[in-house]
């Protein structure tokens, strides 16, 4: 099964080599972008790859224009629905060129190095919203948001991709072994956030909750230890476990070394800011649209830094690429419990917050069933449009439970009390 940076990548390849090839036109080399070690020709210069980029997403590239607005909304002062809103729908697109500017830059550093880039800024979107989360006190938010995150990837986008796949194709297969990798590291993850969660909620003592915030960081930086063991197996021991079964010749990037750069570091401030935004209007749209934070993080949150890989995903699925498909919807679930939770307990230990890895007894208990159905389903190494009805029955009755929960803390499923 393709790993999720492999994935990621050849998915947005498969996505540039079609448009090219119906737009019947041929390019020569970007200067500096190493072009020669990739097949194919890249884009004249970095003006002409540009609007390769934007033709190749031009729903993604019109979305653009909700950047300013919502900067202005913000700073307008507007009704926090509106900020949420419009800070929302622009980290979409934002999100979608940092994983483009990511890409184009590991193509030009070797295969090696680039997996690693690719797997830094893979979430990076999650981790700016977990960020501005703890530095506004929405705890609850950021757990969710994480929770959320694993559920989605494994629940709607898994699920997606083998509803539309099994449309095309009765049976679809995919690498048996790269699915148990990545199902048992998933299920590492659980037990990681599970025994927190259940020490705090037998021993309920103040004592005792400093002793689980303490184990929850040093638990963190175990995570993150295996985090790197599984970049070490996937990119390097045991990479064929995680590769299509087709060798195809790679596209070359669209933007030369340096301009990729820029462009990432552009957006990835710009989309500080407008996480910061709309981190800091939740509070007022919970109380305007009455629904629950928890609603808000499970399931809303999680759209914004996935929404491209999740459609390209599903495109891949119906091409019949199903390793592809899974190394970006398990791939994701991994990186999302591996990497980017154990980095916002330790964000929070740095800030003094007690971000924790205690997710609560229902949230853990959906992540569990959730983990153990995924897990159940991928074990034969086939899928079809059936298990993708499943999955997608699964997320929908858990969207309905957050949607009618109540906004006050009475009502929560996140609150201990």
């Amino acid at each position: 099964m393709a790993s999720m940076m492999q994935a990621q990548q050849q998915i947005r390849r498969t996505n540039s080599r079609l448009s090219r090839q119906g737009s019947g036109r041929d390019y020569a080399p970007v200067p500096g972008s190493q072009a020669k070690d990739v097949g194919g020709e890249g884009p004249a210069n970095d003006c002409e790859g540009c609007m390769n980029i934007i033709r190749g997403q031009m729903v993604l590239s019109v979305m653009l224009v909700f950047v300013p607005i919502g900067y202005a909304a913000h700073f307008m002062e507007m009704e926090p629905p509106f900020v949420f809103g419009f800070n929302f729908l622009a980290i979409i697109p934002l999100a979608w060129l940092i994983g483009k500017s990511t890409e184009d830059v590991a193509a030009s550093v070797g295969q090696t190095f680039g997996g690693l880039l690719n797997a830094t800024f893979g979430n990076v979107v999650e981790m700016l919203i977990c960020v501005a989360g703890i530095r506004n006190n929405e705890i609850v938010v950021v757990q969710c948001t994480l929770l959320g995150s694993i559920l989605s990837n494994l629940l709607l986008v898994l699920g997606t991709a083998f509803l539309v796949g099994g449309m095309y194709k009765p049976t679809q297969i995919y690498s048996q072994q790269g699915a148990a990798t990545q199902c048992s590291l998933m299920a590492m993850a659980v037990f990681a956030i599970g025994l927190p969660t259940i020490y705090a909620n037998i021993l309920r003592q103040d004592e005792e909750w400093e002793h689980m915030v303490e184990v929850s960081r040093w638990s963190s930086v175990f995570l993150l230890f295996t985090y790197c063991a599984y970049l070490y197996f996937q990119l390097g021991t045991h990479r064929s476990l995680f590769e299509g079964g087709e060798d195809e010749e790679e596209e070359p990037p669209d933007l030369s070394p340096c301009t990729a750069a820029i462009l990432l570091a552009c957006t990835t401030v710009v989309t500080t800011f407008s996480t910061d935004f709309l981190i800091h209007a939740i509070k007022g749209t919970v109380a305007s649209w009455n629904v629950s934070k928890e609603f808000i993080g499970i399931i809303l949150l999680p759209i914004i830094g996935n929404a491209a890989e999740h459609y390209t995903a599903i495109t891949v699925a119906a091409r019949d690429k199903m390793d592809l498909s899974l190394g970006v919807a398990a791939g994701s679930s991994c990186q999302m419990g591996l990497l980017v939770t154990p980095f916002t307990v330790l964000v929070g230990w740095a800030y003094g917050m007690e971000m924790t890895l205690d997710f609560h007894s229902f949230q853990l208990a959906v992540l569990l069933l959730a983990t153990f159905l995924a897990t159940t389903i991928l074990s034969n190494g086939q899928s079809n449009w059936l298990e993708g009805v499943m999955l997608l029955v699964t997320y929908l009755i858990l969207s309905l439970i957050y949607f009618f929960e109540g906004s006050g803390k009475e009502h929560s499923l996140a609150m201990l009390d």
